[in-house]
């Protein structure tokens, strides 16, 4: 399985960072050429290419995170081989054996549903505008109230409800 771009960054941001094992790495669905990570509250679904011999399971952060590395230092795309054990040149990782979530499942649930609105938003900018108005300084959570996709989108505080903000749909051709 070749890497996607950055994912010894991102991925490790997705996973589940407490005890829940199942979540704590991406999953591989060799098949479909999808990778999933999810931390219960947000889930990726990735494409990848994959080779004949990669088969479904997990893919651990260490073995992308060693993947990235020594990609970098050979100045090629980080690829993993994803069979019985997380095979990158000479080096192996064991694969958990725990059950991941039905994700595509999830997935599905939600795409097959006929949104009310759809709206594009630069997402740097809503969580900027999160973390301003929050008290911490996090963005921990927000509302936003949506009138209609080309309409400014009021965006409430939760731990704050007093601060408020504006953010503007971004044109987005492509959906």
């Amino acid at each position: 399985m070749k890497l996607p771009c950055k994912a010894d960054k991102t991925l490790p941001k997705i996973c589940a960072k407490d005890s829940r094992e199942s979540i704590q790495n991406p999953y591989l669905d060799a098949d479909k050429k999808l990778l999933y990570a999810t931390n219960g509250h947000i889930l990726t679904r990735i494409p990848v290419e994959t080779s004949e011999t990669d088969v479904s399971g997990y893919v651990t952060l260490d073995a992308i995170k060693y993947a990235a590395a020594i990609g970098k230092a050979s100045n090629v795309p980080a690829e993993i081989s994803v069979n019985g054990s997380l095979d990158i040149g000479n080096t192996s990782f064991e694969r958990p054996q725990h059950t991941f979530p039905d994700a595509e499942r999830i997935y599905q649930e939600t795409v097959d549903k006929d949104p009310q609105t759809k709206i594009s938003l630069n997402a740097r900018l809503l969580y900027e505008l999160a973390a301003a108005l929050s008290d911490n300084g996090k963005a921990d959570g927000i509302t936003l109230h949506i009138n209609g996709s080309n309409e400014a989108i009021l965006v409430i505080s939760n731990d704050n409800p007093e601060s408020t903000g504006i953010i503007m749909p971004v044109r987005n051709t492509s959906v």
